[in-house]
């Protein structure tokens, strides 16, 4: 018999509460220090349900790391490399993703203990990896963009693309909520100065 519309939705709401706790769990405890009676409790679910959607606590973290990346990805994707005008569009950048990196915390948290433990965790980090590579090399064509049209000076694309994800993260990490808000705008600014924008 198949399921009513009701049950299918009880399940996916079941799910997101499940990946909530799961995702806080891993992020402040550890994936050692988090198990599935935990994540159970905090999303206030039977141990067994838990069962029903992920085969195990390995499966589950493979689940909390690569499904928002999908989401995550087509945010920070979303600048024009061709741009004609590629210091607006590297000032347009910046500050959307200063933006989405104030909102997210404890993903952020999963990513870096991912990639910390890239060979147990080698499914996800190859996820997580083929992404900066993607988001890499789209900067690194926006800031040669700049650099041929005379507006940032001549330096190693791909160097400047990888202190630009290296600076996101590692500011986000360093900050906590409200500290990160109160100078995000300042943060902004002075990012730029990492491509070598030209003052004429």
């Amino acid at each position: 018999m198949p399921l009513s519309e009701q049950q299918i939705l009880n399940m996916k709401v079941k799910r997101k509460k499940i990946l909530e706790a799961a995702t806080y769990l891993f992020a402040t405890e550890g994936y050692g220090g988090t198990t599935i009676k935990k994540v159970s409790e905090a999303a206030t679910v039977s141990f067994g349900s838990v069962f029903t959607y992920f085969k195990d606590k390995e499966e589950l973290f493979y689940t909390v790391v690569v499904e928002p990346l999908e989401d995550f990805s087509k945010q920070m994707l979303a600048f024009d490399e061709h741009a004609e005008n590629p210091l607006d569009e590297l000032k347009r950048m910046i500050t959307n993703h200063i933006k989405i990196f104030s909102e997210i915390n404890h993903y952020l948290q999963l990513v870096v203990q991912d990639i910390g433990q890239h060979e147990r965790f080698r499914e996800s980090f190859e996820k997580l990896d083929a992404f900066h590579d993607e988001f890499r090399g789209k900067v690194s064509v926006l800031v040669k963009n700049g650099q041929q049209k005379g507006l940032l000076e001549k330096q190693d694309s791909l160097i400047v693309a990888t202190l630009y994800t290296s600076l996101l993260i590692g500011f986000r990490l360093n900050s906590t909520d409200k500290r990160y808000s109160d100078i995000s705008e300042k943060v902004a600014l002075s990012t730029l100065n990492i491509f070598g924008p030209i003052i004429k």
